[in-house]
């Protein structure tokens, strides 16, 4: 049955996804919401929210607020917010209730803009699509506001890295696009890896505005060697690619953003709980690899299972 879940709980949605792209970017992130998105925002989609810090904020829409479109109470608030909180911009993140009644983010970002003389990127999510949506929208926001050539002495940049995907730190020679810092660094790096499916347009871009060549995946080998002759992973395509750089026979299935154009024969795209479990009966899999969450489906499966956590799919983080 379509949309029918009855081992998986609803993955982290755009909305999301656009603030874990953003989080650690030193702005003031506003949640265009009556408070129950940025709740689950805060509460289960961000790992990171229970050890460092970030300005994440409800707009706090009342009914009446979102019935009548009162623009202006928002903008109130976000002035109000403004002069205690020494932040480098402003970021508008959409969510149903703004999509629903057509809320103009972009309208809202221009009157802002010249009231507080800060910067203020939007991102038209909707908590209709998936995290990944949400990081490719605020990171293309994000870099298009602030992206600059200045002298930087890192090389690499990582486009698309979020905890959301990856429960490994980052490493401090890399520029991962996350603060005004690096982004105004971005256009003096010399290649580009694109961690995420959600960095591709941003790496297209780097490319045609600064000549900075791309490759997908992450620059540093994060996984275990694969022994296997019939290998399926389920996780993202970006990681996806760089575990097929093990075992090239792997195949790639995924309910996140595929890109056809880097999809080889074998490589399924995901919609329900049934393609995978059909996909795994219908093939004899000696390896799986991916979060503990889509085991519990596949309790027929006798083969070997590599646990790959992926926070978006199930809140778990890596067990030491």
């Amino acid at each position: 049955m379509k949309g029918l879940r009855k081992y998986l709980t609803p993955f982290a949605p755009d909305q999301s996804g656009a603030v874990s792209m953003l989080y650690e970017a030193g702005g003031l992130i506003i949640i265009v919401d009556a408070g129950g998105c940025t709740g689950n925002v805060c509460g289960f989609d961000e790992p990171r929210w229970e050890s460092s810090k970030s300005a994440i904020f409800s707009a706090g829409l009342r009914d009446m607020d979102a019935i009548l479109g009162r623009d202006d109470l928002l903008i109130k608030k976000i002035k109000k917010v403004m002069t205690r909180l020494d932040a480098s911009f402003i970021a508008l993140i959409g969510t149903p209730v703004p999509a629903v009644i057509g809320t103009d983010l972009k309208g809202l970002a221009h009157i802002l803009e010249t009231q507080i003389h800060k910067k203020v990127i939007t991102c038209d999510t909707s908590g209709v699509f998936l995290y990944d949506t949400g990081i490719e929208k605020a990171l293309n926001a994000f870099v298009k506001a602030f992206v600059d050539d200045q002298k930087t002495e890192k090389e690499i940049g990582v486009l698309g890295f979020t905890p959301l995907d990856y429960t490994c730190p980052k490493n401090k020679h890399y520029n991962y696009y996350d603060t005004i810092e690096d982004v105004v660094c971005a256009g003096s790096l010399k290649k580009n890896y694109v961690a995420s499916m959600a960095g591709l347009k941003i790496a297209k871009y780097m490319e045609r505005t600064y000549s900075i060549p791309y490759e997908i995946g992450y620059p540093d080998d994060l996984y275990p060697d694969i022994n296997g002759n019939h290998v399926l992973a389920i996780t993202t395509q970006a990681i996806g690619l760089d575990l097929a750089k093990k075992c090239p026979d792997l195949t790639i299935a995924s309910y996140f953003m595929m890109k056809k154009a880097y999809m080889r024969g074998q490589d399924v795209i995901l919609k329900e709980e049934d393609d995978l479990i059909d996909l795994v009966r219908s093939h004899d899999y000696d390896v799986i690899i991916g979060d503990r969450d889509y085991q519990r489906m596949l309790p027929f499966y006798k083969g070997k299972w590599i646990p790959l956590e992926h926070f978006a799919v199930s809140g778990s983080k890596v067990i030491q």
